[in-house]
């Protein structure tokens, strides 16, 4: 009888040490999954352009720092820094892009508009910039009805 106890009293605690290890091993899954999901989950922030490494060095240092402002989400100086990264170089698509984001997040949507299609002007075919919003239904081939005129919602005005 004893004995019996005993075994009945060792099936129990084996039996809620496993009950346990199973809700701790539950817990350690989610906790991965959930992690392992998040990284794959496009980022609610949209993505920036640095400017490529021959760009000049004054257009790179603003670009740049409008990107750290932008991020930290002080929009007007950002905007400032990618105006400035375009005064020192006109071409450069990326700070167009970038301005176009930026005025976007400021509710200036067809300023925005204006720089996005300045960018694709200067960047054909760049997957990022030709993905940006008044472009999205645009084949890289469009490129010259946009600089035609369009507003870059394939319709003329």
């Amino acid at each position: 009888m004893v004995t019996t106890q005993i075994s009945k009293g060792v099936s129990r605690a084996l039996t809620e040490r496993k009950v346990k290890t199973m809700c701790i091993m539950r817990i350690i899954v989610a906790a991965l999954l959930t992690v392992a999901l998040s990284a794959c989950t496009p980022k609610a922030t949209s993505q920036l352009l640095a400017a490529p490494s021959i760009a000049r060095e004054g257009a790179k240092v603003e670009n740049e720092r409008g990107i750290i402002a932008y991020q930290e989400g002080h929009m007007d100086q950002a905007r400032q820094h990618f105006e400035a990264a375009i005064t020192v170089e006109p071409d450069l698509a990326e700070a167009h892009y970038n301005l176009g984001m930026t005025l976007y997040r400021l509710g200036m949507v067809g300023d925005g508009d204006h720089h996005f299609i300045e960018a694709a002007n200067l960047a054909p075919g760049h997957k990022i910039i030709w993905d940006a919003p008044p472009l999205r239904n645009a084949a890289p081939g469009d490129k010259d009805l946009i600089r035609a005129g369009s507003d870059g919602h394939m319709h003329s005005h």
